[in-house]
């Protein structure tokens, strides 16, 4: 590149150097003998003064304020969207498999220890956003402990497990894809550890629905295996497969 290219194309940067920058002494003397860099120098120099001049207009009084305001607003209409949203989806979810169950145990205990897990459930979908990492602990912890309480032995029932993992699977995600349908298009987008614990709450309300529903909801290898592994299952599939838009990363 010659010294009259150099100057030319970097003219803008030169004209914004102090006068007694040694670059832009150096281009004033070459410029003194080339009109063509003079000229490239004036022009920019021009630009450089009328983008000193230049005064963006003031914000009106409170703008900034109302903006910030309408932000919180839009925020917590999100936040109430699918706060909604996931709690339906665990009360409708718990609602279908029970009801459309082909056998329901008759026995108190078993209902109780539902509600239970389902009124937990309910609590954490509710919070999944705000302390993921708790929620998907209290509801493998749950999961356990009705496990625990059941104290029956009994065989893996791989084929009825296989339904019961189903069931939590599915569970999961019609409360990840409430709270999908409720954020679609806003302006917010949920962690990959708040989608885990939203699919965990699910799967946990799919396990209450297990616990009056599932002919082997008492044997404790089979509890472990499908009832608690479904929610740790479920809780790592959120994890590997979500993906938030790359606007809510920008």
């Amino acid at each position: 590149m010659t010294e009259c290219e150099r100057i030319r194309a970097d003219a803008p940067g030169i004209a914004a150097l102090r006068p007694d920058d040694p670059e832009r002494v150096r281009a004033s003397l070459h410029a003194s003998a080339c009109e063509g860099c003079a000229r490239a120098l004036r022009e920019a120099g021009r630009l450089q003064s009328l983008v000193a001049a230049w005064e963006p207009a003031p914000l009106p009084a409170g703008a900034l304020e109302r903006a910030s305001r309408e932000i919180h607003a839009q925020l917590r209409r999100e936040a109430r969207r699918r706060l909604f949203g996931s709690i339906a989806a665990v009360c409708a979810s718990v609602i279908v498999f029970v009801g459309f169950a082909r056998v329901r145990s008759p026995y108190p205990a078993d209902w109780a220890i539902a509600g239970a897990l389902w009124a937990l459930a309910v609590v954490l979908a509710a919070t999944a956003s705000r302390r993921p990492l708790l929620v998907t602990g209290l509801a493998v912890g749950s999961a356990l402990a009705a496990a625990v309480i059941s104290r029956a032995h009994g065989p893996l029932s791989a084929s009825l497990g296989l339904e019961c993992l189903a069931t939590e699977v599915a569970s999961a995600a019609a409360v990840v894809g409430a709270g999908w349908l409720a954020l679609r298009g806003g302006t917010s987008s949920p962690s990959r550890a708040a989608i885990a614990a939203a699919g965990a709450s699910g799967a946990l309300a799919g396990d209450a629905a297990l616990q009056i529903t599932c002919a082997a909801h008492t044997a404790v290898p089979h509890v472990l295996a499908f009832h608690v592994g479904g929610i740790v299952l479920v809780a790592g599939m959120a994890m590997v497969l979500w993906r938030a838009p790359r606007r809510a990363t920008a």
